[in-house]
């Protein structure tokens, strides 16, 4: 009778410990299905970096989420730090966010390596969009003999401009001081500051490179750290070339910054090149922490050499 018994009580044991098993595979599948169906679908399109030129290629990807596909694919494109400051790759790969297994690269210099190759296409390809609208402005205006006729008679390209540049008056001088590139050191170390080089959960949430504000609940993700009578959210974005554009809106549109465009205004002037570490000691009003934060993107500007970015045409 005992043999028996034990051998039921087995048997009990067997049975549930498969049933367990089958619960754990369905779990583990319903969970891998889960995480794959929520990989970052990531496009990329490949653009020439040579001003007024015509996209090259316009190639839409799938599913590209992990770093060593990125990797390739600027290795296939020939795009490097190097190449864009030796000039030698006319291909500027624009990726849509930074890849899923970012966090996993276990090397610190490989992650900022990543981070930087993929930031600096998209702040160079932006100011290229800038200057477009810079060089439009001023042929328009050159051809008016430097006149500043009424908004009445302007083109409705120029009227537009003025609305997204947010400017009200018809002296096309001030909406030149708002139509102006972003150096690239500067931007580059920001985005490095605000997003923990690419660490963030609001870059991996929401592309949100820059930290900036929202007070719409649906369009940002709430501070974890965020007292209870604060009400801003960090603004999310679907892409990190929007992250970029609005940032670059923000240094050239707000009243916070009106000595910085002050400032590139006079440099443009003078004739001299624009540089994140001439430029960013205007930026006190982008942190609570002011004069420590332009000092903390002095730094990382300094520590990895970003001034030989400012070396580029985008700055004469």
């Amino acid at each position: 009778m005992q043999s028996i018994s034990t051998f039921y009580r087995n048997l009990i044991i067997l049975l549930v410990s498969l049933a367990l098993l089958n619960v754990a595979v369905g779990f583990y599948s319903s969970f891998n299905k889960s995480k794959q169906s929520k990989s970052t679908q990531i496009n990329y399109t490949i653009e020439n970096m040579k001003f007024n030129d015509e996209t090259l290629e316009s190639k839409s990807v799938d599913y590209i989420s992990q770093a060593d596909e990125m990797l390739e694919i600027f290795k296939k494109y020939e795009f490097s730090v190097d190449s864009f400051l030796n000039d030698e790759s006319a291909n500027l790969i624009i990726f849509s966010s930074l890849p899923d297994d970012f966090m996993e690269i276990k090397s610190v210099n490989e992650r900022k390596k990543l981070f930087i190759n993929t930031l600096l296409p998209i702040i160079y390809s932006e100011n290229l969009k800038i200057l477009e609208d810079r060089k439009k402005i001023l042929d328009w205006w050159n051809e008016s003999q430097g006149e500043n006729f009424s908004r009445d008679f302007w083109p409705s390209w120029l009227f537009e401009l003025s609305e997204k540049y947010e400017t009200s008056d018809s002296n096309l001088g001030n909406l030149l001081m708002k139509v102006d590139v972003i150096p690239i050191s500067m931007a580059l170390a920001q985005a490095a500051i605000e997003s923990g080089w690419g660490t963030s959960r609001y870059l991996r949430e929401g592309n949100a490179i820059y930290g900036q504000y929202t007070f719409e609940k649906d369009k940002g993700i709430r501070p974890e750290r965020r007292e209870s009578n604060e009400k801003f959210f960090i603004k999310k974005f679907s892409n990190l070339s929007e992250s970029t554009r609005s940032y670059f809106k923000n240094i050239n549109t707000h009243r916070a910054y009106d000595d910085f465009r002050e400032e590139r205004k006079k440099l443009r002037m003078n004739g001299v090149k624009l540089s994140g570490v001439k430029l960013v000691k205007f930026l006190t009003s982008y942190s609570e922490r002011r004069d420590e934060y332009v000092k903390d993107v002095e730094n990382i500007i300094q520590s990895n050499n970003f001034m030989k970015f400012d070396n580029s045409y985008l700055a004469n």
